[in-house]
Protein backbone atom coordinates (compact mmCIF):
# COMPACT_ATOMS: atom_id res chain seq x y z
CA UNK A 1 0.00 0.00 0.00
CA UNK A 2 1.59 3.29 -1.06
CA UNK A 3 -0.51 5.67 0.80
CA UNK A 4 -2.20 6.17 3.63
CA UNK A 5 -6.33 6.38 4.05
CA UNK A 6 -8.30 6.55 7.20
CA UNK A 7 -12.09 4.16 6.52
CA UNK A 8 -15.06 4.93 8.49
CA UNK A 9 -16.27 1.31 9.73
CA UNK A 10 -18.96 0.21 10.81
CA UNK A 11 -20.84 -3.08 12.10
CA UNK A 12 -24.15 -2.21 12.57
CA UNK A 13 -26.26 -5.14 13.64
CA UNK A 14 -29.45 -6.13 15.42
CA UNK A 15 -28.53 -4.77 18.35
CA UNK A 16 -25.57 -2.59 18.85
CA UNK A 17 -23.98 -0.07 16.61
CA UNK A 18 -20.24 0.16 16.39
CA UNK A 19 -18.02 2.42 14.67
CA UNK A 20 -14.96 3.20 14.27
CA UNK A 21 -11.34 4.39 12.29
CA UNK A 22 -9.42 2.30 10.49
CA UNK A 23 -6.25 3.62 9.53
CA UNK A 24 -4.46 1.85 6.23
CA UNK A 25 -0.88 1.68 5.76
CA UNK A 26 1.83 -0.22 4.25
CA UNK A 27 2.33 -1.45 7.59
CA UNK A 28 -0.80 -3.18 7.65
CA UNK A 29 -4.49 -2.08 9.36
CA UNK A 30 -4.89 -0.32 12.68
CA UNK A 31 -8.33 -0.04 14.12
CA UNK A 32 -8.88 3.17 16.76
CA UNK A 33 -11.58 4.76 18.38
CA UNK A 34 -14.26 1.82 18.87
CA UNK A 35 -17.85 3.80 19.83
CA UNK A 36 -20.70 0.60 20.89
CA UNK A 37 -24.33 1.94 21.33
CA UNK A 38 -27.31 0.52 21.50
CA UNK A 39 -29.32 0.72 18.19
CA UNK A 40 -32.59 1.43 20.33
CA UNK A 41 -31.27 4.77 21.40
CA UNK A 42 -31.43 6.13 18.23
CA UNK A 43 -34.37 6.63 16.12
CA UNK A 44 -32.16 6.41 12.41
CA UNK A 45 -29.21 5.10 11.40
CA UNK A 46 -28.33 9.10 10.11
CA UNK A 47 -28.36 10.20 14.18
CA UNK A 48 -26.09 7.22 15.33
CA UNK A 49 -23.05 7.97 12.71
CA UNK A 50 -23.38 11.87 13.90
CA UNK A 51 -23.53 10.62 17.25
CA UNK A 52 -20.20 8.90 16.18
CA UNK A 53 -18.65 11.46 14.31
CA UNK A 54 -19.31 14.47 16.69
CA UNK A 55 -17.53 11.84 19.78
CA UNK A 56 -14.82 11.28 17.63
CA UNK A 57 -14.39 14.14 14.75
CA UNK A 58 -11.98 13.04 12.31
CA UNK A 59 -11.33 13.60 8.40
CA UNK A 60 -12.01 10.66 6.58
CA UNK A 61 -11.21 8.74 3.13
CA UNK A 62 -14.19 6.39 2.95
CA UNK A 63 -16.60 4.90 4.29
CA UNK A 64 -17.44 0.93 4.49
CA UNK A 65 -20.01 -0.45 7.09
CA UNK A 66 -21.56 -4.08 7.31
CA UNK A 67 -24.99 -4.34 8.33
CA UNK A 68 -27.69 -6.71 9.24
CA UNK A 69 -30.09 -7.07 6.66
CA UNK A 70 -29.82 -7.25 2.86
CA UNK A 71 -28.37 -5.00 0.21
CA UNK A 72 -29.21 -3.76 -2.93
CA UNK A 73 -27.89 -1.01 -4.98
CA UNK A 74 -25.52 0.18 -1.93
CA UNK A 75 -28.98 0.28 0.00
CA UNK A 76 -30.34 -1.60 3.07
CA UNK A 77 -32.70 -1.99 5.12
CA UNK A 78 -31.90 -3.59 8.62
CA UNK A 79 -34.26 -6.53 9.64
CA UNK A 80 -34.45 -6.32 12.92
CA UNK A 81 -34.40 -2.51 13.18
CA UNK A 82 -36.64 0.33 11.42
CA UNK A 83 -33.35 1.87 9.64
CA UNK A 84 -32.39 2.51 6.45
CA UNK A 85 -29.01 2.63 4.89
CA UNK A 86 -28.59 5.02 1.72
CA UNK A 87 -24.97 4.80 0.47
CA UNK A 88 -24.39 7.10 -2.23
CA UNK A 89 -26.66 9.92 0.05
CA UNK A 90 -24.28 8.86 3.50
CA UNK A 91 -21.00 9.28 0.93
CA UNK A 92 -22.17 12.52 0.21
CA UNK A 93 -23.53 13.64 3.94
CA UNK A 94 -19.83 12.37 4.78
CA UNK A 95 -18.22 14.31 2.04
CA UNK A 96 -16.05 10.80 0.56
CA UNK A 97 -16.18 9.88 -2.95
CA UNK A 98 -17.62 5.63 -1.66
CA UNK A 99 -19.26 4.38 0.94
CA UNK A 100 -19.51 0.74 0.63
CA UNK A 101 -22.42 -1.17 2.26
CA UNK A 102 -22.41 -5.00 2.55
CA UNK A 103 -24.44 -7.38 4.71
CA UNK A 104 -22.77 -7.30 8.39
CA UNK A 105 -21.06 -11.46 7.50
CA UNK A 106 -19.17 -10.34 4.16
CA UNK A 107 -16.99 -8.07 6.63
CA UNK A 108 -16.74 -10.98 9.45
CA UNK A 109 -15.67 -12.88 6.32
CA UNK A 110 -13.24 -10.96 4.57
CA UNK A 111 -11.23 -10.40 8.50
CA UNK A 112 -11.10 -14.47 8.80
CA UNK A 113 -7.57 -15.38 6.14
CA UNK A 114 -6.12 -12.51 8.59
CA UNK A 115 -6.66 -12.90 12.02
CA UNK A 116 -3.89 -13.64 14.20
CA UNK A 117 -4.08 -16.99 15.92
CA UNK A 118 -4.84 -15.15 19.34
CA UNK A 119 -8.13 -13.52 17.55
CA UNK A 120 -9.02 -17.30 17.12
CA UNK A 121 -9.99 -20.60 19.28
CA UNK A 122 -10.18 -23.83 17.59
CA UNK A 123 -13.46 -26.16 17.77
CA UNK A 124 -11.91 -28.82 15.97
CA UNK A 125 -8.68 -29.10 13.78
CA UNK A 126 -7.90 -30.53 10.36
CA UNK A 127 -5.96 -30.29 7.19
CA UNK A 128 -7.28 -27.00 4.92
CA UNK A 129 -6.43 -26.43 1.43
CA UNK A 130 -4.97 -23.07 0.46
CA UNK A 131 -6.95 -22.27 -2.68
CA UNK A 132 -10.03 -23.18 -0.93
CA UNK A 133 -13.00 -21.84 -0.37
CA UNK A 134 -13.86 -20.53 3.18
CA UNK A 135 -17.46 -20.61 4.92
CA UNK A 136 -18.08 -18.22 7.87
CA UNK A 137 -21.52 -18.26 9.37
CA UNK A 138 -22.78 -18.65 13.03
CA UNK A 139 -25.53 -16.62 15.52
CA UNK A 140 -26.05 -13.18 17.16
CA UNK A 141 -28.99 -11.57 16.72
CA UNK A 142 -29.93 -13.10 13.72
CA UNK A 143 -27.42 -15.37 11.74
CA UNK A 144 -25.12 -15.18 9.25
CA UNK A 145 -23.51 -16.81 6.85
CA UNK A 146 -20.69 -15.51 4.03
CA UNK A 147 -18.10 -17.31 1.73
CA UNK A 148 -14.34 -16.48 0.72
CA UNK A 149 -12.98 -17.24 -2.09
CA UNK A 150 -9.19 -16.89 -2.97
CA UNK A 151 -8.72 -14.73 -6.29
CA UNK A 152 -5.08 -14.55 -7.25
CA UNK A 153 -1.82 -15.47 -4.53
CA UNK A 154 -3.66 -12.94 -1.54
CA UNK A 155 -6.74 -11.48 -3.10
CA UNK A 156 -10.24 -12.63 -1.97
CA UNK A 157 -13.21 -12.29 -2.98
CA UNK A 158 -16.55 -12.46 -0.45
CA UNK A 159 -20.18 -13.46 -1.38
CA UNK A 160 -22.51 -12.77 1.14
CA UNK A 161 -26.33 -14.16 1.39
CA UNK A 162 -28.91 -14.98 3.79
CA UNK A 163 -27.80 -18.19 4.41
CA UNK A 164 -29.29 -17.87 7.99
CA UNK A 165 -32.95 -17.56 6.99
CA UNK A 166 -32.25 -21.58 5.36
CA UNK A 167 -34.56 -23.95 6.99
CA UNK A 168 -34.24 -25.94 9.80
CA UNK A 169 -33.29 -29.24 9.70
CA UNK A 170 -34.21 -31.36 12.52
CA UNK A 171 -32.48 -34.79 12.90
CA UNK A 172 -34.42 -36.01 16.23
CA UNK A 173 -37.85 -36.93 17.35
CA UNK A 174 -36.94 -34.06 19.91
CA UNK A 175 -36.17 -31.52 17.40
CA UNK A 176 -39.21 -32.66 15.15
CA UNK A 177 -41.51 -32.04 18.05
CA UNK A 178 -39.54 -28.47 18.75
CA UNK A 179 -39.64 -27.46 15.33
CA UNK A 180 -43.44 -28.38 15.23
CA UNK A 181 -44.15 -25.98 18.03
CA UNK A 182 -42.03 -23.10 16.30
CA UNK A 183 -44.10 -23.84 12.83
CA UNK A 184 -47.06 -23.02 15.33
CA UNK A 185 -46.19 -20.30 17.01
CA UNK A 186 -43.98 -18.58 14.58
CA UNK A 187 -44.45 -19.93 10.88
CA UNK A 188 -41.38 -20.54 9.26
CA UNK A 189 -38.80 -22.13 11.08
CA UNK A 190 -35.08 -21.34 10.10
CA UNK A 191 -31.97 -21.78 11.59
CA UNK A 192 -31.73 -18.00 13.11
CA UNK A 193 -35.52 -18.85 15.04
CA UNK A 194 -33.78 -21.88 16.32
CA UNK A 195 -30.01 -20.54 17.13
CA UNK A 196 -30.14 -16.78 17.11
CA UNK A 197 -31.12 -14.23 19.74
CA UNK A 198 -33.65 -13.28 17.39
CA UNK A 199 -35.85 -16.51 17.74
CA UNK A 200 -34.34 -16.93 21.78
CA UNK A 201 -37.92 -16.76 23.76
CA UNK A 202 -40.11 -18.61 21.02
CA UNK A 203 -37.56 -21.72 20.82
CA UNK A 204 -37.20 -21.89 24.84
CA UNK A 205 -40.72 -22.27 25.21
CA UNK A 206 -40.84 -25.08 22.38
CA UNK A 207 -38.09 -26.66 24.33
CA UNK A 208 -39.91 -26.87 27.95
CA UNK A 209 -43.11 -27.63 26.03
CA UNK A 210 -41.71 -30.81 24.39
CA UNK A 211 -39.50 -31.42 27.86
CA UNK A 212 -42.91 -31.23 29.52
CA UNK A 213 -41.66 -28.12 31.31
CA UNK A 214 -43.30 -25.23 33.04
CA UNK A 215 -42.25 -21.96 31.01
CA UNK A 216 -39.84 -19.62 32.54
CA UNK A 217 -38.98 -15.65 31.75
CA UNK A 218 -35.53 -16.85 31.12
CA UNK A 219 -32.74 -14.43 29.29
CA UNK A 220 -29.82 -15.96 27.04
CA UNK A 221 -27.87 -15.11 30.31
CA UNK A 222 -29.99 -16.97 32.54
CA UNK A 223 -29.49 -20.35 30.51
CA UNK A 224 -26.12 -19.85 29.78
CA UNK A 225 -25.51 -20.19 33.66
CA UNK A 226 -28.38 -22.67 34.57
CA UNK A 227 -26.55 -25.18 31.70
CA UNK A 228 -23.04 -24.48 33.28
CA UNK A 229 -24.83 -26.01 36.27
CA UNK A 230 -26.41 -28.67 34.36
CA UNK A 231 -30.11 -27.73 34.40
CA UNK A 232 -31.77 -30.08 32.04
CA UNK A 233 -34.13 -27.61 30.04
CA UNK A 234 -30.97 -25.03 29.28
CA UNK A 235 -28.98 -28.06 28.28
CA UNK A 236 -30.74 -28.86 26.04
CA UNK A 237 -31.86 -25.58 24.66
CA UNK A 238 -27.98 -24.97 24.36
CA UNK A 239 -27.47 -28.04 22.56
CA UNK A 240 -30.13 -27.84 19.95
CA UNK A 241 -28.62 -24.40 19.16
CA UNK A 242 -24.75 -25.62 19.02
CA UNK A 243 -26.42 -28.73 17.00
CA UNK A 244 -28.14 -26.36 14.71
CA UNK A 245 -24.75 -24.24 14.24
CA UNK A 246 -22.57 -27.23 13.34
CA UNK A 247 -25.75 -28.74 10.57
CA UNK A 248 -26.15 -25.16 9.35
CA UNK A 249 -21.98 -24.77 9.11
CA UNK A 250 -22.07 -28.42 6.79
CA UNK A 251 -24.62 -27.38 4.64
CA UNK A 252 -22.56 -24.37 3.45
CA UNK A 253 -19.74 -26.71 3.22
CA UNK A 254 -21.01 -29.28 0.93
CA UNK A 255 -22.79 -26.35 -1.03
CA UNK A 256 -19.72 -24.66 -1.82
CA UNK A 257 -16.58 -26.93 -1.32
CA UNK A 258 -15.43 -25.38 1.62
CA UNK A 259 -12.48 -27.08 2.02
CA UNK A 260 -9.83 -24.49 2.96
CA UNK A 261 -11.61 -24.35 6.34
CA UNK A 262 -14.85 -23.18 8.76
CA UNK A 263 -14.52 -19.97 10.29
CA UNK A 264 -17.87 -19.55 13.52
CA UNK A 265 -18.67 -16.41 14.42
CA UNK A 266 -21.40 -14.03 16.45
CA UNK A 267 -22.00 -13.11 19.89
CA UNK A 268 -24.25 -16.07 20.58
CA UNK A 269 -21.49 -18.12 19.10
CA UNK A 270 -18.89 -17.52 21.64
CA UNK A 271 -21.42 -18.17 24.50
CA UNK A 272 -21.62 -21.85 22.76
CA UNK A 273 -18.46 -22.85 22.43
CA UNK A 274 -18.22 -25.54 24.93
CA UNK A 275 -21.35 -27.12 23.35
CA UNK A 276 -20.02 -26.48 19.75
CA UNK A 277 -16.86 -28.93 20.78
CA UNK A 278 -19.58 -32.22 22.39
CA UNK A 279 -19.14 -35.04 19.76
CA UNK A 280 -23.32 -34.79 19.02
CA UNK A 281 -22.75 -31.17 17.75
CA UNK A 282 -19.88 -32.41 15.89
CA UNK A 283 -21.62 -35.14 14.35
CA UNK A 284 -23.88 -32.87 12.80
CA UNK A 285 -20.92 -31.48 10.79
CA UNK A 286 -18.90 -34.67 10.18
CA UNK A 287 -22.03 -36.96 9.45
CA UNK A 288 -22.50 -36.40 6.12
CA UNK A 289 -22.91 -40.28 4.12
CA UNK A 290 -20.28 -40.79 1.44
CA UNK A 291 -19.25 -37.00 1.99
CA UNK A 292 -17.69 -37.70 5.19
CA UNK A 293 -14.16 -38.28 4.58
CA UNK A 294 -14.22 -34.84 3.26
CA UNK A 295 -15.45 -32.81 5.57
CA UNK A 296 -13.10 -34.65 7.81
CA UNK A 297 -10.41 -32.72 6.75
CA UNK A 298 -11.96 -29.57 7.19
CA UNK A 299 -10.96 -27.42 10.40
CA UNK A 300 -12.65 -25.24 12.26
CA UNK A 301 -12.48 -22.05 14.57
CA UNK A 302 -13.96 -19.94 16.24
CA UNK A 303 -13.77 -16.04 15.61
CA UNK A 304 -13.58 -14.23 19.18
CA UNK A 305 -12.24 -10.95 18.19
CA UNK A 306 -15.00 -8.17 18.37
CA UNK A 307 -12.39 -6.04 16.11
CA UNK A 308 -13.14 -8.63 13.54
CA UNK A 309 -16.01 -7.13 11.35
CA UNK A 310 -14.37 -3.47 11.88
CA UNK A 311 -11.66 -5.13 10.03
CA UNK A 312 -13.12 -6.90 7.64
CA UNK A 313 -15.18 -3.65 6.66
CA UNK A 314 -11.71 -1.64 6.11
CA UNK A 315 -10.35 -4.72 3.85
CA UNK A 316 -13.27 -4.44 1.66
CA UNK A 317 -13.11 -0.74 1.42
CA UNK A 318 -9.27 -1.27 0.38
CA UNK A 319 -10.15 -4.14 -1.85
CA UNK A 320 -12.92 -1.97 -3.47
CA UNK A 321 -10.29 0.99 -4.67
CA UNK A 322 -8.11 -1.63 -5.88
CA UNK A 323 -9.90 -3.82 -8.00
CA UNK A 324 -13.13 -1.23 -8.74
CA UNK A 325 -15.41 -4.22 -7.54
CA UNK A 326 -16.29 -7.08 -4.64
Amino acid sequence: MSDMATILVGDIGGTNARFALAEASAGGLLVKHIWKRRGEDFATFDAAIDAFRKDVPAKIDGVSLGVAGPVRDDRAQLLHRDWSIDGPHLAGRLGVARAVIVNDFMPMARSAPDLPAGDLREITPGDADPGGAVAVGGPGTGFGLAVLRRIGKSGWVVIGGEGGHQAFAPQSRFEWEVAERLSKSVGYVSNEIVAAGAGFEATLAAVADVMGQEREPLTPADVEARAAKGDPLSLEMCRLRAATVMTALGDAVLSVNATGGVFVAGGVAVKLQPYLKEEEALARFYERGPRRDLMSRIPIKMIVSEEAPLLGAARLWLDDRARGWL
